[in-house]
Protein backbone atom coordinates (compact mmCIF):
# COMPACT_ATOMS: atom_id res chain seq x y z
CA UNK A 1 0.00 0.00 0.00
CA UNK A 2 2.91 2.28 0.82
CA UNK A 3 4.64 1.56 -2.49
CA UNK A 4 1.50 1.77 -3.98
CA UNK A 5 0.80 5.58 -2.66
CA UNK A 6 4.56 6.73 -3.38
CA UNK A 7 4.09 5.53 -6.97
CA UNK A 8 0.51 7.30 -7.34
CA UNK A 9 2.11 10.98 -5.42
CA UNK A 10 5.01 10.64 -7.92
CA UNK A 11 2.54 9.92 -10.61
CA UNK A 12 0.78 12.84 -9.61
CA UNK A 13 3.81 15.32 -9.27
CA UNK A 14 5.54 14.04 -12.97
CA UNK A 15 1.99 14.71 -14.22
CA UNK A 16 1.49 18.38 -12.58
CA UNK A 17 4.83 19.34 -14.05
CA UNK A 18 4.16 18.24 -17.52
CA UNK A 19 1.39 20.27 -17.27
CA UNK A 20 2.84 23.37 -16.01
CA UNK A 21 5.44 23.39 -18.74
CA UNK A 22 2.80 22.98 -21.48
CA UNK A 23 1.60 26.40 -19.62
CA UNK A 24 4.84 28.01 -20.54
CA UNK A 25 6.25 28.83 -23.79
CA UNK A 26 9.97 30.49 -24.89
CA UNK A 27 10.03 31.77 -28.20
CA UNK A 28 13.21 32.27 -30.25
CA UNK A 29 12.88 34.75 -32.90
CA UNK A 30 15.32 37.46 -34.84
CA UNK A 31 15.77 39.51 -38.66
CA UNK A 32 19.14 39.66 -39.81
CA UNK A 33 18.55 42.29 -42.44
CA UNK A 34 21.53 43.33 -44.45
CA UNK A 35 22.25 45.58 -48.09
CA UNK A 36 24.40 47.31 -50.26
CA UNK A 37 24.27 51.06 -49.54
CA UNK A 38 24.99 53.83 -51.55
CA UNK A 39 25.45 57.11 -49.43
CA UNK A 40 26.15 60.86 -51.49
CA UNK A 41 27.73 63.49 -49.08
CA UNK A 42 29.14 60.95 -46.98
CA UNK A 43 32.26 63.52 -46.01
CA UNK A 44 33.51 66.80 -45.81
CA UNK A 45 35.13 66.62 -49.26
CA UNK A 46 31.68 65.53 -50.66
CA UNK A 47 32.48 62.27 -51.89
CA UNK A 48 29.95 59.46 -51.96
CA UNK A 49 30.12 56.22 -50.26
CA UNK A 50 29.30 52.49 -51.14
CA UNK A 51 29.28 50.32 -48.07
CA UNK A 52 27.68 47.24 -46.85
CA UNK A 53 24.89 47.95 -44.19
CA UNK A 54 22.93 46.31 -41.60
CA UNK A 55 19.12 47.12 -40.57
CA UNK A 56 18.56 49.80 -43.79
CA UNK A 57 14.96 48.72 -43.19
CA UNK A 58 14.76 46.31 -40.03
CA UNK A 59 17.20 46.69 -36.99
CA UNK A 60 19.13 43.11 -37.18
CA UNK A 61 18.55 41.54 -33.95
CA UNK A 62 17.62 38.13 -32.39
CA UNK A 63 16.08 37.73 -28.56
CA UNK A 64 13.40 35.53 -26.99
CA UNK A 65 10.35 35.65 -24.98
CA UNK A 66 8.29 33.84 -23.12
CA UNK A 67 4.74 33.63 -21.02
CA UNK A 68 3.65 31.85 -18.30
CA UNK A 69 0.40 30.99 -17.43
CA UNK A 70 -0.41 31.62 -13.84
CA UNK A 71 -4.33 30.70 -14.62
CA UNK A 72 -7.02 33.28 -13.85
CA UNK A 73 -6.24 35.23 -16.86
CA UNK A 74 -3.10 36.08 -15.48
CA UNK A 75 0.35 35.00 -17.02
CA UNK A 76 4.26 35.95 -16.50
CA UNK A 77 5.92 37.52 -19.42
CA UNK A 78 9.68 38.60 -20.17
CA UNK A 79 11.30 39.57 -23.23
CA UNK A 80 15.20 40.05 -24.14
CA UNK A 81 16.67 41.36 -27.54
CA UNK A 82 19.84 42.33 -28.68
CA UNK A 83 20.58 44.33 -31.87
CA UNK A 84 23.57 43.44 -33.70
CA UNK A 85 25.08 44.20 -37.14
CA UNK A 86 25.23 41.82 -39.56
CA UNK A 87 27.67 43.29 -41.91
CA UNK A 88 30.38 42.55 -39.24
CA UNK A 89 28.89 40.73 -36.33
CA UNK A 90 29.28 43.16 -33.33
CA UNK A 91 26.63 43.94 -30.80
CA UNK A 92 25.01 47.35 -32.12
CA UNK A 93 25.86 48.48 -28.37
CA UNK A 94 28.59 48.06 -26.93
CA UNK A 95 27.51 49.25 -23.32
CA UNK A 96 24.82 46.46 -22.91
CA UNK A 97 24.28 42.63 -24.44
CA UNK A 98 20.20 43.27 -24.31
CA UNK A 99 20.72 46.49 -26.05
CA UNK A 100 16.93 46.65 -27.51
CA UNK A 101 14.84 45.47 -24.53
CA UNK A 102 15.02 43.71 -21.52
CA UNK A 103 12.15 43.23 -19.21
CA UNK A 104 9.88 41.19 -16.84
CA UNK A 105 6.71 41.33 -15.70
CA UNK A 106 2.50 39.79 -15.74
CA UNK A 107 -0.23 40.22 -18.11
CA UNK A 108 -3.80 40.55 -16.47
CA UNK A 109 -7.35 41.14 -17.69
CA UNK A 110 -6.85 44.73 -17.49
CA UNK A 111 -3.47 44.99 -19.09
CA UNK A 112 0.58 44.55 -19.05
CA UNK A 113 2.64 45.82 -16.31
CA UNK A 114 6.00 45.36 -17.20
CA UNK A 115 9.34 46.66 -15.57
CA UNK A 116 12.92 46.79 -17.09
CA UNK A 117 14.50 48.59 -20.54
CA UNK A 118 11.67 49.02 -22.81
CA UNK A 119 10.24 50.99 -25.96
CA UNK A 120 9.18 54.44 -24.56
CA UNK A 121 5.75 55.66 -25.70
CA UNK A 122 6.39 57.40 -28.69
CA UNK A 123 8.16 54.25 -29.85
CA UNK A 124 4.97 51.66 -29.15
CA UNK A 125 2.46 54.28 -30.56
CA UNK A 126 4.33 55.20 -33.92
CA UNK A 127 6.71 52.20 -35.04
CA UNK A 128 3.53 49.74 -36.26
CA UNK A 129 1.91 52.77 -37.69
CA UNK A 130 5.15 53.89 -39.84
CA UNK A 131 4.54 52.02 -43.01
CA UNK A 132 8.31 52.39 -43.14
CA UNK A 133 8.31 50.81 -39.37
CA UNK A 134 11.41 53.09 -38.55
CA UNK A 135 13.63 52.29 -40.93
CA UNK A 136 17.18 54.03 -41.55
CA UNK A 137 15.31 55.89 -43.92
CA UNK A 138 11.93 57.33 -42.81
CA UNK A 139 10.97 59.87 -40.20
CA UNK A 140 13.52 59.51 -37.48
CA UNK A 141 16.08 61.08 -39.66
CA UNK A 142 14.16 64.11 -38.56
CA UNK A 143 14.20 63.01 -35.39
CA UNK A 144 10.86 62.57 -34.14
CA UNK A 145 11.48 60.41 -31.59
CA UNK A 146 15.05 60.92 -30.64
CA UNK A 147 17.55 57.98 -30.27
CA UNK A 148 17.84 59.05 -26.74
CA UNK A 149 14.42 58.26 -25.78
CA UNK A 150 13.83 55.16 -28.44
CA UNK A 151 14.54 52.81 -25.40
CA UNK A 152 14.43 54.01 -22.06
CA UNK A 153 16.30 52.20 -18.60
CA UNK A 154 14.84 51.52 -15.10
CA UNK A 155 11.09 51.84 -16.53
CA UNK A 156 8.04 50.32 -15.24
CA UNK A 157 4.96 50.63 -17.72
CA UNK A 158 1.55 49.63 -18.05
CA UNK A 159 -0.81 48.90 -21.10
CA UNK A 160 -4.38 48.26 -20.47
CA UNK A 161 -6.34 45.98 -22.40
CA UNK A 162 -8.53 47.44 -24.91
CA UNK A 163 -12.00 49.21 -23.80
CA UNK A 164 -14.45 50.12 -26.40
CA UNK A 165 -11.54 50.44 -28.95
CA UNK A 166 -9.57 52.71 -26.57
CA UNK A 167 -6.34 51.64 -24.52
CA UNK A 168 -3.63 53.42 -22.68
CA UNK A 169 0.36 53.16 -22.03
CA UNK A 170 1.35 54.58 -19.28
CA UNK A 171 5.37 54.80 -18.61
CA UNK A 172 7.56 55.97 -15.97
CA UNK A 173 11.63 55.45 -16.36
CA UNK A 174 13.73 56.22 -13.16
CA UNK A 175 16.33 57.65 -15.02
CA UNK A 176 20.27 57.57 -14.09
CA UNK A 177 19.24 56.56 -10.18
CA UNK A 178 21.33 58.80 -8.98
CA UNK A 179 21.60 59.53 -5.18
CA UNK A 180 20.00 62.48 -3.78
CA UNK A 181 18.37 63.17 -7.60
CA UNK A 182 15.22 62.14 -8.76
CA UNK A 183 15.41 63.64 -11.99
CA UNK A 184 18.18 62.68 -13.61
CA UNK A 185 17.21 60.88 -16.82
CA UNK A 186 13.77 60.54 -15.78
CA UNK A 187 11.17 59.82 -18.28
CA UNK A 188 7.43 60.09 -18.43
CA UNK A 189 4.79 58.92 -21.23
CA UNK A 190 1.43 58.62 -21.18
CA UNK A 191 -0.52 57.76 -24.67
CA UNK A 192 -4.26 57.33 -25.48
CA UNK A 193 -4.64 55.34 -29.09
CA UNK A 194 -8.44 54.05 -30.49
CA UNK A 195 -8.16 51.11 -32.54
CA UNK A 196 -11.65 50.44 -35.10
CA UNK A 197 -11.09 47.91 -37.66
CA UNK A 198 -8.77 49.47 -40.60
CA UNK A 199 -8.41 52.85 -38.26
CA UNK A 200 -5.91 53.46 -35.80
CA UNK A 201 -5.51 56.57 -34.17
CA UNK A 202 -3.60 57.57 -31.26
CA UNK A 203 -2.36 61.25 -28.80
CA UNK A 204 0.49 60.93 -26.88
CA UNK A 205 2.62 63.19 -24.56
CA UNK A 206 6.42 62.16 -22.87
CA UNK A 207 9.04 63.97 -21.45
CA UNK A 208 13.08 63.40 -21.21
CA UNK A 209 14.92 65.33 -18.30
CA UNK A 210 18.26 65.65 -18.81
CA UNK A 211 21.29 63.62 -16.79
CA UNK A 212 23.74 63.84 -14.82
CA UNK A 213 27.55 63.47 -16.47
CA UNK A 214 30.74 64.60 -14.88
CA UNK A 215 30.71 67.90 -13.63
CA UNK A 216 27.68 68.50 -16.01
CA UNK A 217 24.13 68.50 -14.65
CA UNK A 218 21.12 68.49 -17.02
CA UNK A 219 18.61 67.58 -14.53
CA UNK A 220 16.68 70.65 -14.61
CA UNK A 221 16.62 70.38 -18.41
CA UNK A 222 13.23 68.35 -20.00
CA UNK A 223 12.35 67.61 -23.76
CA UNK A 224 8.89 67.35 -24.12
CA UNK A 225 6.68 65.84 -27.16
CA UNK A 226 2.99 66.49 -28.33
CA UNK A 227 2.15 64.34 -31.18
CA UNK A 228 -0.84 63.11 -32.59
CA UNK A 229 -0.42 60.12 -35.60
CA UNK A 230 -3.58 58.05 -37.48
CA UNK A 231 -3.22 54.94 -39.68
CA UNK A 232 -5.72 53.34 -42.16
CA UNK A 233 -4.57 49.97 -43.36
CA UNK A 234 -7.08 48.48 -46.00
CA UNK A 235 -6.27 45.62 -47.83
CA UNK A 236 -3.77 46.87 -50.80
CA UNK A 237 -3.60 50.87 -49.39
CA UNK A 238 -2.55 51.81 -46.19
CA UNK A 239 -1.92 56.01 -45.35
CA UNK A 240 -0.66 57.53 -42.42
CA UNK A 241 0.70 60.54 -41.22
CA UNK A 242 2.10 61.94 -37.71
CA UNK A 243 2.64 65.78 -36.23
CA UNK A 244 5.07 65.92 -33.47
CA UNK A 245 5.32 68.85 -31.24
CA UNK A 246 9.07 69.37 -29.50
CA UNK A 247 9.21 71.84 -27.18
CA UNK A 248 11.54 72.11 -23.85
CA UNK A 249 15.09 73.69 -23.61
CA UNK A 250 17.11 70.04 -23.34
CA UNK A 251 17.05 70.58 -27.00
CA UNK A 252 17.41 66.38 -27.91
CA UNK A 253 16.05 68.19 -31.16
CA UNK A 254 15.31 71.64 -31.82
CA UNK A 255 11.91 73.55 -30.63
CA UNK A 256 9.12 73.12 -33.55
CA UNK A 257 6.92 70.74 -35.57
CA UNK A 258 7.11 67.97 -37.69
CA UNK A 259 5.02 66.84 -40.49
CA UNK A 260 5.03 63.52 -41.58
CA UNK A 261 2.79 61.58 -44.44
CA UNK A 262 2.90 58.44 -45.77
CA UNK A 263 0.97 55.76 -48.30
CA UNK A 264 1.70 52.78 -49.25
CA UNK A 265 0.36 49.96 -51.98
CA UNK A 266 0.52 46.34 -52.25
CA UNK A 267 -1.36 45.25 -55.33
CA UNK A 268 0.25 42.03 -55.93
CA UNK A 269 0.99 39.36 -52.59
CA UNK A 270 4.22 39.47 -53.55
CA UNK A 271 5.08 43.29 -54.03
CA UNK A 272 4.60 46.11 -52.39
CA UNK A 273 5.81 49.77 -52.62
CA UNK A 274 5.55 52.78 -50.07
CA UNK A 275 6.18 56.32 -50.73
CA UNK A 276 6.74 59.45 -47.42
CA UNK A 277 7.24 62.61 -47.10
CA UNK A 278 8.30 64.88 -44.21
CA UNK A 279 9.56 68.21 -42.49
CA UNK A 280 10.86 70.09 -39.75
CA UNK A 281 9.39 73.71 -39.12
CA UNK A 282 11.27 74.76 -36.13
CA UNK A 283 10.64 77.60 -34.47
CA UNK A 284 13.43 79.40 -33.35
CA UNK A 285 16.18 78.50 -36.08
CA UNK A 286 16.31 79.19 -39.96
CA UNK A 287 15.61 76.60 -42.28
CA UNK A 288 13.18 73.77 -42.69
CA UNK A 289 14.95 70.08 -43.24
CA UNK A 290 12.42 68.17 -45.65
CA UNK A 291 12.23 64.82 -46.40
CA UNK A 292 11.06 61.66 -49.34
CA UNK A 293 11.53 58.30 -49.03
CA UNK A 294 10.56 55.37 -51.30
CA UNK A 295 10.62 51.55 -50.72
CA UNK A 296 9.52 48.30 -52.92
CA UNK A 297 9.47 45.12 -51.36
CA UNK A 298 9.57 41.48 -53.24
CA UNK A 299 8.16 38.94 -51.05
CA UNK A 300 10.00 35.60 -51.56
CA UNK A 301 8.24 33.74 -48.98
CA UNK A 302 6.74 34.79 -45.56
CA UNK A 303 10.31 34.98 -43.88
CA UNK A 304 12.27 36.53 -46.67
CA UNK A 305 11.96 39.84 -48.84
CA UNK A 306 14.45 41.90 -51.14
CA UNK A 307 13.66 45.42 -51.06
CA UNK A 308 14.97 49.17 -52.84
CA UNK A 309 14.82 51.98 -50.18
CA UNK A 310 15.94 55.28 -50.49
CA UNK A 311 15.71 58.90 -48.67
CA UNK A 312 16.77 61.94 -49.97
CA UNK A 313 17.20 64.93 -47.39
CA UNK A 314 16.99 68.37 -48.31
CA UNK A 315 18.76 70.97 -45.36
CA UNK A 316 18.96 74.31 -45.41
CA UNK A 317 20.36 77.14 -43.25
CA UNK A 318 22.62 75.10 -40.65
CA UNK A 319 20.59 71.93 -40.95
CA UNK A 320 22.99 69.27 -40.99
CA UNK A 321 20.26 66.15 -40.89
CA UNK A 322 21.44 63.17 -42.75
CA UNK A 323 18.46 60.67 -44.58
CA UNK A 324 20.48 57.77 -42.44
CA UNK A 325 19.38 58.05 -39.18
CA UNK A 326 20.82 58.02 -36.83
CA UNK A 327 23.60 60.21 -38.41
CA UNK A 328 24.61 63.67 -39.25
CA UNK A 329 26.11 65.32 -42.62
CA UNK A 330 29.71 66.22 -42.26
CA UNK A 331 28.70 70.32 -43.33
CA UNK A 332 25.68 72.18 -42.33
CA UNK A 333 23.25 72.77 -45.43
CA UNK A 334 24.20 69.56 -47.18
CA UNK A 335 21.37 67.60 -48.91
CA UNK A 336 22.52 63.63 -49.21
CA UNK A 337 20.68 61.03 -51.19
CA UNK A 338 20.83 56.86 -49.66
CA UNK A 339 19.89 54.16 -51.79
CA UNK A 340 20.34 50.43 -50.25
CA UNK A 341 19.56 47.05 -52.00
CA UNK A 342 19.03 44.64 -49.31
CA UNK A 343 17.35 41.22 -48.07
CA UNK A 344 16.33 40.63 -44.65
CA UNK A 345 15.19 37.13 -43.11
CA UNK A 346 12.74 37.05 -39.87
CA UNK A 347 12.91 33.36 -37.74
Amino acid sequence: MKRALALSILALGALATVEAHAQSSVTLYGVIDVGVQYLTNANKAGQSQWSLASGSYLPSRFGMTGREDLGGGYAAIFTLENGFNANDGSVATTTSFFNRFAFVGIDTPAGKITLGRQGSVQYDKTVFYDPLYYATYSQLSLNAAPITTFKVNNMVKYQSASFAGFDIDAAYGFGQQVAGSTTAGRYTGLALEYLNGALSARVLYEELRGSIAAAVNQSSLADRRISAAAVYKGSTFTFFGDYTHVMGDLHLSPDGSIYTVAAAIQPTPFLRFVGEAGMYHRSFLSGTPKLFNLMAQYFLSKSTTLYAIGGYMINSGGNNYAVAYPAATSLAGQTQLGVTLGIDHRF
